[in-house]
């Protein structure tokens, strides 16, 4: 196993899965994500002004971590292509399981749709983080 290529892949990968998911949350879904959450979800929020940035990208450098300790060391990924596969297919399983949890044991969710909007958007994200992991295990590799 190959430590700098890990770590490398780690960072490229939380840089990525942190811009992808403030494009697609942020940007894209906010007022969707408001108006699909219960009146319970909204009163544990913080106001937008007090979220920590810094969290949420020690959150992507996990996730990009997990990517990049299975693709190097079992899954043997270095392509960006098998990366973007293999990141999509992880990030459907951990979005699915959070999701259902969330729906059997609190009243977060106002319904399906939004369990269906995260597996997508969990997708994307997955694929595009798994993609940057999986190119730079694989960049100039000897």
């Amino acid at each position: 196993m190959n430590s700098n290529k890990l770590l490398l892949g780690t960072l490229v990968g939380a840089v990525v899965n942190f811009f992808a998911g403030w494009g697609l949350y942020m940007l894209l879904l906010k007022g969707f994500y408001e108006s699909n959450i219960s009146d319970a979800a909204k009163s544990v929020m913080k106001p937008e002004d007090q979220h920590n940035v810094l969290y949420y990208f020690i959150s992507s450098l996990f996730m990009a971590f997990m990517f990049a300790l299975i693709y190097e060391r079992w899954a043997n990924i270095r392509t960006l292509q098998t990366g973007a596969i293999a990141g999509a297919v992880i990030s459907i399983c951990i979005s699915l399981s959070m999701d259902f949890q969330f729906m059997a044991g609190t009243m977060m969710y106002n319904g399906m749709t939004l369990v269906f909007v995260n597996v997508v958007y969990s997708i994307i994200m997955g694929a595009l983080t798994g993609a940057a992991v999986g190119w730079m295990l694989g960049y100039n590799r000897k």
